[in-house]
């Protein structure tokens, strides 16, 4: 090779690397920077906050209890400020380290060392990124990703706090989207572990260590997804349990109180439903975190976030080790909101593959995409957060994804339906082929043969079944394993005392009655007689005589007068509780006059109490009756027969206690006595007062559920035609009477729920 040859193949070999220098150099020149780290301590939350340049994304993991690390892909820290070590709180020191990610690239490594045990959270704004360190949530030892155990959270607790040693109140609040309930103590509520229960009756338990309660162990709520919550102590070391039932499956977070605080809330959310109807978590942590985002849970790289907890009871958890149940599409809920950070894509009949791998550097999961994903994409987004890019693309393509441990993979729905298919037709072979083990429960307070029909619609596989040993109230059930821990779940929820109700019935019968009477009697005899010398002086008529003709004999039979007159106007009061009489005659009796008036007025009044009592359990019929049975006699075929009819006080209810403390009663109702003033055949009628009612009272309270009221009026008078207008003189023509009558009934209920 010539001279001039080599020198223009050196030229050009100088000139590209020239050019690849300067290429790498304007590479370099764009990679965002880490500017600063900075951090601040609180009683109990120590926040570190890492500034870039620009929104970057991040990875943490847990190496030891003791040590956290933030990488940042593709950032460079040359120049970064750190006054985090100047920090107290659980930061012992914060440092960076250049580091390469598992595929090669170039990553700038926050590594921060820790006091003591602390669980973390991380959020991100922007160009910000916040790490919160609680030390009163502390992780356990190891590389484990969960809690600690409760003695070590308890050790770990920072001094200075003043915790809960008794649990004061449980209170329940109707919320938006669901219900919450909240814990109320003497100081700061720690709790130690939060698990939620499926495979029957969905629940959420929290355990408390060195808490003793104050609070009822049963306390119906009925709000929301809420139905009960059971608190029970034990130990001596006092240990408190509250169980939290739910009527359904729902989204929970436990929300720990703020710093002095002494409420602990638990919120229920069944807003979010997907396909099926059932109730879906909701992400608690920052959406900005990769993983959080994508999966819509409170874990980052295996580690979970700090409380508030969350999970989804009442659905049966997978089992470990083995395949993740496909979760997709990423964000199922039309509420669902993207917080990931901002991208700008442009792709023009990209190959998918190729784009979804994109994702992967974005956000640093670890993505597994099935060979059966394929086809060409299009689009154009700007400044869109990258969890939103990825789920259109996902639905535009009909993908989902499930997720195992932190790995994250990428099929066609189809794929998944036929892996969930192919999972359930294996597990009914297994459960086929299984043997099947009995177990044997003996009831306190439900009957077994009523719950026989429940346990098998609700409860057992078609392969189960249930005997009863009837002497013993005892359930025999044979059924495969998986069954058998929802069998036991429903009758603990099933075999419980039932609350027992007093109810009250008050009947109250009041009379009052006014008569008044007033009439006059009266009678006159006259006579023209030769022998009284008072003759007409004529021949014809010569004598005569005038008298009443009523009948009646009036005048005193002896003493001064003794001559009698017949009455002439009976009027009188019989029986007269008052009269006054006067009599006039002449010398020779000619004429004798007799008048006598009569009086009476009554009144009365009467109350008749009557109350019958009886107790009885939730939903049970209850009856008592008081007071005698009538005889009667029926003749028929020369046969007597004899029946007896009830004349007593009766009482029959059917109670049933709602979740908000009300009753609601079925009531029959009936007062009935015989009258034996009115009796034919020696047969007293019976004089009743009778009400069947359905009502709702609230517990310990009073209410009327009928009355009768009646009142009946009269007046009449008797006279004679004519002569009782007659001025003045009419009252002695008439007798006037004036009656009055009223009945009244009312009929009182009270309810007591007889409380443990």
């Amino acid at each position: 090779m010539s001279n001039n040859k080599r020198q223009v193949l050196l030229g050009l070999a100088g000139a590209l690397v020239l050019a690849v220098a300067g290429v790498w150099a304007a590479g370099d020149a764009a990679a965002p920077q880490l500017r600063a780290l900075s951090a601040k301590a609180g009683r109990r939350i120590t926040t570190l906050t890492i500034e870039t340049s620009d929104p970057v994304p991040y990875l943490t993991t847990r190496p030891d209890p003791m040590t956290l690390l933030v990488d940042l892909r593709q950032v460079e820290a040359a120049h970064v400020v750190n006054s985090a070590n100047e920090a107290r709180g659980v930061i012992a020191s914060v440092g960076v380290e250049d580091a390469l990610s598992p595929d090669g690239a170039h990553l700038a490594r926050v590594r921060i060392r820790l006091t003591q045990p602390a669980a973390h959270q991380v959020r991100a704004k922007r160009n910000l990124i916040y790490v919160d360190l609680d030390s009163a949530f502390p992780l356990g030892g190891g590389s484990t990703s969960s809690l600690s155990t409760p003695g070590d959270m308890q050790a770990a607790r920072p001094a200075g706090v003043k915790y809960a040693t008794t649990l004061d109140a449980v209170r329940a609040d109707k919320e938006p989207t669901g219900a919450s309930v909240t814990l109320t103590g003497n100081g700061e509520l720690a709790v130690e572990s939060v698990t939620a229960l499926g495979d029957g009756t969905p629940r959420v338990v929290l355990e408390f260590l060195n808490l003793r309660s104050k609070t009822p162990a049963d306390i119906v709520i009925g709000r929301g997804p809420v139905s009960e919550v059971h608190v029970s102590t034990t130990g001596v070391t006092p240990t408190t349990k509250v169980v939290v039932d739910l009527s359904h499956p729902a989204s929970y977070r436990v929300v720990p109180a703020e710093d002095g605080g002494k409420d602990l809330k638990i919120f229920f959310d069944d807003s979010i439903k997907d396909d099926a109807g059932s109730a879906r978590p909701v992400a608690i942590a920052s959406a900005s975190d990769p993983i959080t985002a994508l999966l819509g849970a409170g874990t980052r790289a295996g580690v979970p976030s700090r409380a508030p907890l969350q999970q989804q009871p009442g659905a049966t958890p997978p089992p470990a080790p083995g395949p993740a149940a496909p979760v997709g599409p990423v964000i199922a809920a039309s509420q669902a909101r993207f917080n990931g950070n901002p991208v700008t894509l442009d792709f023009t009949d990209a190959d998918l593959r190729m784009v979804l791998r994109t994702f992967a550097d974005i956000s640093g999961l670890n993505l597994v995409i099935d060979p059966k994903v394929d086809g060409r994409v299009s689009l154009t987004l700007k400044e869109v957060p990258w969890d939103q890019a990825l789920d259109i693309i996902l639905k535009s393509n009909g993908l989902g994804y499930e997720v195992d441990g932190t790995v994250v993979r990428i099929a066609p729905m189809s794929v998944f339906t036929a892996e969930k298919e192919d999972r359930k037709k294996q597990q009914e072979a297994t459960d086929s082929a299984a043997d099947l083990p009995t177990i044997t429960r003996t009831l306190s307070y439900a009957k077994a043969a009523d719950l026989v029909p429940l346990l098998k619609s609700a409860s057992l596989s078609p392969r189960g079944d249930v005997q009863i040993d009837p002497r013993t109230n005892t359930l025999i059930i044979r059924d495969i394993a998986s069954k058998l821990q929802g069998v036991a779940q429903v009758l603990d929820t099933l075999d419980r005392p039932q609350p027992q109700v007093e109810i009250e019935a008050r009947i109250i019968q009041t009379t009052r009655d006014f008569a008044r009477n007033l009439g006059v009697q009266w009678g006159f005899n006259g006579r023209v007689s030769p022998e009284l010398n008072n003759t007409t002086g004529l021949a014809f008529p010569n004598q005569g005589g005038l008298t009443g003709r009523t009948g009646g004999i009036q005048g005193p039979s002896q003493g001064a007068l003794t001559d009698h007159t017949a009455t002439a106007v009976n009027l009188g009061v019989s029986p007269a509780t008052s009269a006054i009489g006067l009599a006039l005659g002449s010398v020779n009796g000619a004429l004798n006059l007799d008048v006598a008036l009569s009086a009476l007025e009554s009144s009365g009044h009467g109350r008749i109490l009557s109350t019958p009592r009886i107790a009885t359990q939730n939903n049970v019929v209850a009856k008592i009756i008081q007071g005698v049975q009538i005889p009667i006699q029926t003749v028929a075929n020369n046969t007597v027969t004899v029946s007896f009819k009830d004349a007593a006080l009766t009482l029959q209810v059917t109670p049933q206690i709602t979740a908000s403390n009300t009753v609601i009663m079925q009531i029959d109702i009936e007062n009935a006595a015989p009258d034996f003033s009115r009796a034919i055949n020696n047969i007293p009628p019976i004089d009743t007062q009778h009400a069947i009612t359905t009502i709702l009272v609230s517990d310990g309270q009073t209410s009327v559920i009928g009355g009768i009221y009646v009142s009946q009026e009269q007046s009449t008078n008797d006279r004679t035609p004519g002569l009782h207008k007659v001025p003045l003189l009419g009252w002695l023509f008439r007798r006037d009477t004036l009656s009055d009558q009223s009945r009244e009934l009312l009929i009182f209920i009270t309810p007591r729920i007889i409380k443990g």
